[in-house]
């Protein structure tokens, strides 16, 4: 399965670099105005339970990706928080845990679990929602994670046809349209657009 691996590998680099820009951008504002923390907590929760996964169906590919994926996603968690030495201790407890559980218990407990963590961008999508319906200005979320994001799923769709697995086909497939909602909403809030006429 060289190509299955190739394209999982890619995914995996685009997975790790989707959070920098949210986490730079942050930094460089100094708020995290318009972004959802909920949807990070849970990207980070669901890159453990991929992990698990991964170690279950033993993929190189998966395992490397999610372990950098949920330390990136972490860093966006810590731009957010004023309380990081508590969120790393949770993140280390709670990750660990999620990970050993889908690897070890059966597909039909893992699998609904693994489609619900692939419900993580609606947090986002509600928050990117309510910022257009009232035109609020000074977003912070960043068009290069979303633009990362979504290239990073295609590469996982392509794994997950080549690895002719159902369960990836779904949760990829179901996580690309949440991307997309979020990289439609952001994009189409006139506030948005002014701002980024003016910052040109």
């Amino acid at each position: 399965m060289f190509w299955a691996e190739f394209f999982g590998f890619v995914a995996a680099v685009l997975g790790v670099l989707q959070a920098w820009p949210q986490a730079r951008k942050i930094r460089t504002l100094g708020h995290g105005h318009g972004v959802s923390i909920t949807m990070w907590i849970l990207m980070t929760g669901s890159s453990a339970a991929w992990l698990g996964h991964g170690f279950r169906i033993g993929s190189p590919s998966l395992i490397a990706s999610t372990v950098a994926s949920a330390l990136m996603n972490l860093t966006v968690v810590l731009a957010l928080t004023s309380s990081p030495r508590v969120v790393v201790f949770r993140f280390i407890v709670l990750s660990t845990a999620t990970a050993f559980l889908i690897a070890t218990l059966p597909l039909w407990i893992t699998t609904p679990v693994l489609f619900a963590f692939t419900l993580s961008r609606v947090p986002q999508i509600h928050r990117s929602w309510k910022s257009k319906r009232n035109k609020v200005p000074g977003s912070a979320v960043s068009m290069g994670m979303i633009s990362l994001s979504i290239a990073c799923l295609l590469a996982w769709e392509v794994y997950s046809i080549l690895w002719k697995s159902p369960v990836l086909i779904g949760t990829t497939t179901v996580a690309l349209i949440g991307a997309l909602l979020v990289a439609y909403l952001e994009l189409s809030n006139p506030a948005n657009k002014s701002q980024r006429t003016t910052s040109k």
